[in-house]
């Protein structure tokens, strides 16, 4: 099969790395199952099997790919991509995309501010705030953790509301009328504790985001901490440059 562009930058490996990841992306090589062998691909694109090697370890750096002993090379559920220039929200970004997601309760109650959150939320020390802590999913596997705190006085009642299936943001903006107008987030890497690991389904120790987010109020109060930590081998964040 001729799919090599002569005159191209890119080396034989890193274009049929391309052809096979639009294979993965077309469900021609669906999640879960083996791609072709080595022999296989050789033989397909005319070139030596060190060359396909060098193409399926980019996939697997990637996170498209993984090798299972014995078998061979598996295609892996692709790595979520999350802008770093807008507003994001799980629940209305993610239920409405073609990702398989749910959001399940770890914990939620009312609790008297650490001293951290109460500062920044300019609360007195010890004022109540809602901890929520729930266990984000995509297509099956255990993704983000996610815990946000919110004042209590703000709002009565929320820890009554259905919150595996609706958005804390949308409750904020249409069920107590604040309006939101931005956020404040900060990224940063870290290795998995064994809490964290277990929740996730990862190897204590595993790399894994974590990321704090301040949102802010059309009239510029905080009304929301949010801390996460996000799997690193299947969530990427990324920016765009002009």
């Amino acid at each position: 099969m001729e799919i090599f562009i002569k005159n191209s930058a890119l080396p034989y490996y890193l274009q049929i790395k391309e052809v096979i990841k639009e294979r993965i992306k077309a469900n021609i090589y669906p999640v879960d199952t083996l791609i072709p062998s080595e022999n296989v691909l050789s033989q397909e694109f005319s070139v030596t099997r060190a060359t396909i090697r060098s193409a399926l370890m980019e996939l697997k750096k990637q996170g498209l790919i993984r090798t299972e002993k014995g078998k061979g090379s598996v295609v892996c559920n692709p790595a979520i991509e999350q802008s770093l220039l807008r507003f994001y929200s799980f629940s209305r970004d993610f239920k409405k995309s073609s990702f398989n997601s749910k959001t399940t309760i770890i914990e939620k109650r009312e609790i008297p501010a650490p001293w951290d959150i109460a500062e920044k939320l300019a609360l007195n020390e010890n004022e109540g705030v809602f901890e929520i802590t729930r266990l984000r999913w995509f297509n099956e596997y255990p993704m983000i953790i996610e815990t946000a705190f919110v004042p209590a006085k703000l709002f009565p009642g929320l820890l009554s509301h259905n919150l595996e299936e609706k958005s804390i943001y949308d409750l904020i903006e249409y069920r107590y009328g604040i309006k939101i107008k931005k956020a404040k987030e900060y990224i940063s890497p870290k290795a998995a504790d064994v809490e964290e690991a277990n929740y996730l389904g990862i190897e204590a120790g595993a790399p894994v985001f974590f990321t704090e987010r301040t949102t802010i109020a059309a009239d510029q109060r905080a009304i929301e901490i949010r801390r996460s930590i996000i799997r690193g081998d299947k969530y990427t964040f990324y920016t765009e440059l002009y």
